[in-house]
């Protein structure tokens, strides 16, 4: 694949999203009228970031945002299209995401258009591909930072976007960046590949983490090196995500993260496969790091312009805690970085228009969403930070403590999620309330313990990486079900020293706000000097914790307590598991899957072979690429592999069998090679070469397909004369 650079132009960029939004819209109205069925529209909408929502008939639509960073334009956006589309809000994600919901499906590609408008896409937000692409908030502007990574997570969002390398992996892959070389604003152990910066002899590079991952079955990362200099980062990356999409589970969806291929070979058999991998590669994937500047970030060269500061700011106690809280050096004397604590995530309109206000005015004119669903404003003059407290108490955005003990993170939960077991949002809702309260006094001593919480075991609130981390669960009492929670403790994003949290407990939910008050009371009164609450916890043991938690694992009868037979935040329904529609929209009359033959190759080649006696060698050409497709996609459909495109039909045959040694070598470049004659000379002669490259590429499809046990082989294709 050619590389596309970082300054690609915004013209092509949008040229391409036009198009797969035009064709998302056909297949939206071929899935109502029962023409697409379910499984495979299902991929496409997915690969565009649609999601099915719990409530019938609405979808949640998840929008790209790499490493959180967003103009002060292209927030207003966001809000413009939360009131034309949502529900008038939108959620960021642990992923610096930003999610709509209630959205109607046939208006999906209205909404997509006006963001691709502002530069902002949808595109692989979801899907078996690479995510979002995430970093430390802070990069650029720390002053502890190594050096600004946010270039190279630009330029790894270009390289991985609508690459075909990446279109069909067994499940989806997360990458991370992180500036500081100490700190981890990111969760360098935690993804499937985790990056932070380092400098060597004056040179650029990352230490390297790999197959990381959360989820129901958490693992950190294994070192890869502790310097791999910047010019190997893409090769790097493609080797890992190729052997991924060669090797990895594809059959079993709960094993087809790359923790589990890691898992299964081992790190070193892993390791010398990538690394045989890396020896093939083309270093001119290079050119999308080309245009990066090592200067560091700096200040912008603009003139700040605001109103004084109201008189009652200076002597306002609230100021003095959310300065001290919310607010954190620059990485330029006089500046500093202000953080806005989004309560649950959830940002409305009104208040994103609000924000993007006040970065024009006080900071740099962009934000930056945190991985502890917060939003950052960038090089905010000192001067200006009581005047922004002012404008951010009128908004009501004033509220202290980001990313500190009050400040709960949670997912969309059952509230919206079909995945969603609890309600996440109605448990850090209950719970930030009692820290104005009873857990208010420990506020101060704890103020950098992290409570996450989410509505399943999916970890999309990162719980498995939390001091207090609580996922969604239920109990069965008397024929009844409980809301309850999964209690672990002792986790955290520490760099090298990153832990997961232990499962301890199953708690009813109504229970757990007191199951964290009791925690918090042991700790303070059991803690050594100078031992951070995950420590003590680890020391005290899980025995002794479970002892400490017993009153409140007890589940009473529904006559004694009907209150904990309903959710938090829910309390006017009883609590039941149950399934929900796995669609945002009824399909009409349903099509059944479509079961790629050779005989749908054997068409293609017969309507070549009428084009190439009449002479139109380009639409021969054309015809001849597709059956070279339809082939490959036979034996790929037995390794539950459905591409999107001719292309990706074509590479992953390539990648997952040719390279895989279960066809011949000769194949090993056939994406090349198929892709030179159907873009090259249309002459007669050169079709003529096609058709027995493509003829001999058939047959080879063919004999890899009679290997797999799944059906008896059909009547070969004749012979083109």
């Amino acid at each position: 694949m050619e590389p596309r650079k970082t300054k690609e132009s915004a013209d092509a960029l949008a040229e391409a999203a036009r198009k797969e939004i035009d064709e998302f819209e056909e297949r939206i109205s071929a899935y109502g009228a029962g023409e697409i069925d379910e499984l495979r529209f299902r991929a496409l909408r997915l690969h565009l970031g649609v999601y099915a929502q719990r409530q019938k008939g609405f979808c949640m639509q998840r929008v790209k945002i790499p490493y959180g960073a967003l103009t002060s334009r292209q927030l207003r956006t966001l809000a413009d299209v939360s009131d034309a589309y949502s529900d008038g809000s939108f959620h960021v994600t642990t992923r610096q995401n930003a999610q709509f919901y209630y959205v109607r499906l046939e208006r999906v590609p209205d909404l997509m258009r006006e963001l691709a408008a502002a530069g902002i896409t949808t595109r692989e937000a979801c899907g078996n591909t690479v995510r979002n692409v995430v970093a430390t908030p802070f990069t650029g502007v720390s002053p502890t930072e190594t050096f600004d990574v946010a270039p190279y997570a630009e330029a790894f969002k270009n390289f991985t976007l609508r690459n075909t390398i990446c279109q069909n992996i067994g499940r989806k892959f997360n990458v991370c960046f992180e500036s500081d070389g100490e700190a981890d604003n990111a969760g360098v152990r935690v993804c499937d590949l985790g990056f932070r910066a380092r400098v060597r002899d004056g040179r650029r590079g990352f230490q390297v983490y790999v197959g990381g991952g959360l989820g129901a079955s958490p693992s950190l990362g294994h070192l890869w090196t502790e310097f791999m200099p910047v010019e190997e980062l893409l090769p790097f990356a493609a080797s890992v995500i190729r052997i991924f999409d060669r090797y990895g589970e594809r059959k079993i969806w709960m094993k087809a993260r790359m923790k589990f291929l890691v898992r299964r070979l081992g790190f070193e058999k892993f390791r010398e496969a990538v690394e045989k991998e890396r020896d093939c590669l083309d270093p001119s994937w290079n050119a999308y790091l080309a245009d990066i500047s090592p200067d560091h970030e700096s200040p912008p060269g603009k003139e700040y312009v605001f109103a004084d500061a109201p008189g009652w700011v200076a002597g306002d106690a609230g100021f003095s805690e959310w300065r001290e809280k919310n607010v954190v050096p620059a990485g330029a004397e006089g500046y500093s970085v202000a953080n806005v604590r989004v309560v649950g995530g959830d940002v409305s309109s009104s208040s994103a228009r609000r924000v993007a206000d006040m970065a024009e005015a006080f900071a740099d004119g962009r934000v930056r969403f945190t991985n502890q669903q917060n939003i950052a404003l960038r090089w905010v003059p000192d001067r200006a930070l009581a005047s922004l407290y002012a404008e951010l108490r009128r908004a009501d955005l004033f509220a202290p403590g980001a990313g500190a003990l009050e400040d709960v993170t949670a997912c969309a939960g059952s509230d919206a999620c079909r995945l969603g077991i609890t309600s996440a949002k109605g448990l850090a809702a209950r719970l930030g309330g009692m820290m104005e309260n009873g857990l208010g006094k420990y506020r101060e001593t704890l103020g950098n313990l992290r409570i996450k919480i989410s509505g399943c075991p999916n970890s999309c609130a990162h719980h498995a990486a939390a001091s207090i981390g609580f996922h969604g669960a239920s109990i069965t009492k008397d024929g009844r079900s409980v809301p309850a929670v999964m209690l672990f403790l002792g986790g955290g994003f520490y760099g090298d020293d990153t832990r997961l949290g232990i499962p301890v407990a199953r708690i009813p939910a109504k229970s757990a706000p007191r199951a964290v008050g009791r925690l918090l009371e042991m700790y303070e009164s059991e803690k050594e000097e100078g031992e951070h609450f995950d420590l003590a916890m680890r020391r005290l043991g899980t025995k002794r914790v479970r002892e400490a938690l017993s009153e409140f694992r007890r589940v009473p009868s529904y006559e004694e307590a009907p209150d904990f037979y309903r959710d938090w935040g829910r309390e006017g329904e009883e609590f039941s598991i149950a399934e929900h529609a796995a669609v945002a929209k009824s399909p009409g009359s349903g099509a059944e899957e479509k079961i790629p033959r050779f005989s749908d190759a054997e068409k293609r080649f017969e309507q070549a072979r009428a084009l190439f006696h009449h002479g139109d060698y380009e639409a021969c050409a054309s015809e001849l690429y597709l059956a070279c497709s339809d082939s490959a996609r036979v034996p790929l459909h037995f390794k539950l592999i459905d591409p999107f495109t001719p292309e990706q039909a074509v590479w992953e045959f390539e990648n997952v069998i040719v390279r895989a040694g279960e066809a011949e070598e000769k194949w090993l470049d056939v994406s090349l090679r198929l892709g030179d004659y159907r873009d090259g000379d249309f002459s007669e002669s050169r079709a003529a070469e096609f058709f027995e490259l493509a003829e001999e590429f058939h047959s080879a499809c063919r004999k890899v397909d009679e290997r797999l046990p799944h059906r008896t082989p059909e009547v070969p294709l004749r012979e083109f004369s």
